[in-house]
């Protein structure tokens, strides 16, 4: 066993996803002779990320109702993917909207609650949680709403302490938490509760570089979300737009792993300097092809990483 386990995160497939398990693949075919019969349900999606490589899997949100509708409860459905060669939900990704602003604290912290405890259901053992508003409409924030939103932050960490599960600040490119305030708010929050997640894109496309980030971070970096970018310090009116990351025009700001300008071999050597261990995840927004995308990102880690450190 290497230092080294790998993640997906699955937000690509989401609630477009039908059944638990869809059978008699015959009967679609005979009405639909495309490959939607493939990505219907979790049954072959799981084996996908098992061929692939990925042994952990990481829940969207927006997950939680859906998974107590189809598995009965988060650990049915831990148990069925644990069945499908799946060894751990390693987390989920949650959001504090508004969290900037102290009157919202309470319904901000009553959602992650629920998403803390659908966390320790699963057998999650990090929550990665973007920390404010987006910054169209509400940035940039003052001072005393990055404190708001730090305090809030903190809260919600304490609660995931409390089970176990290690809270992880988010921060996107196109969050009220941004480039200029990033490492502002990081300082603000208490290392006790609030650990970092790099995610290797969207640092870069706000500006900074991801393998001096870990460099100066990595006794607060728990947890990783890998994906490339060919976009490196996007221009503000760009990067903080209306729905900047999900726009209709047919932007792709995310790519596979090698598909982008994302120094990885770095990043690799400094987690081989700094001994990190355990799960890291590949998250891939925005693919066209998510199977293809997963398979593609795997590869480069086994081909061009993986010598480096595993």
């Amino acid at each position: 066993m290497g230092n080294l386990k790998y993640s997906y995160m699955t937000n690509m497939w989401g609630l477009m996803v039908r059944y638990p398990v869809a059978n008699q693949w015959g009967e679609w075919y005979e009405g639909d002779f495309g490959n939607s019969v493939y990505y219907l349900d979790w049954d072959k999606i799981l084996r996908y990320h098992v061929g692939a490589g990925f042994k952990g899997i990481e829940l969207m949100f927006h997950m939680l109702p859906y998974v107590n509708e189809y598995f009965g409860s988060p650990k049915g459905f831990a148990d069925f993917a644990k069945e499908r060669g799946i060894e751990q939900v390693t987390g989920t990704f949650s959001l504090a909207l508004g969290s900037e602003d102290r009157a919202n604290h309470p319904a901000v912290l009553a959602m992650n609650q629920k998403m803390i405890d659908f966390t320790a259901e699963l057998g999650g053992e990090n929550i990665n949680i973007m920390p404010a508003s987006g910054y169209f409409g509400h940035g940039p924030l003052s001072k005393e709403q990055l404190r708001n939103a730090a305090d809030c932050f903190n809260e919600i960490g304490r609660r995931a302490l409390d089970k176990g599960i290690v809270a992880c600040i988010h921060s996107e490119f196109w969050c009220a938490v941004n480039k200029y305030d990033l490492e502002r708010f990081i300082e603000m929050t208490d290392p006790k509760y609030a650990a970092f997640v790099l995610d290797t894109a969207q640092v870069s496309i706000m500006g900074f570089d991801p393998v001096a980030m870990y460099d100066k971070y990595h006794e607060r970096i728990k947890y990783f979300h890998l994906k490339d970018t060919n976009i490196f310090d996007a221009p503000d009116e760009k990067r903080c737009a209306a729905g900047a990351e999900f726009n209709d025009e047919g932007d792709r700001w995310f790519w596979e792993l090698g598909g982008g300008t994302v120094d990885f071999p770095g990043l690799w050597k400094l987690l081989k300097k700094y001994q990190h261990k355990g799960w890291v995840a590949v998250e891939t927004d925005g693919t066209p092809d998510p199977l293809a995308t997963l398979v593609l990102s795997k590869a480069y880690i086994d081909t061009e990483l993986a010598p480096i450190y595993s």
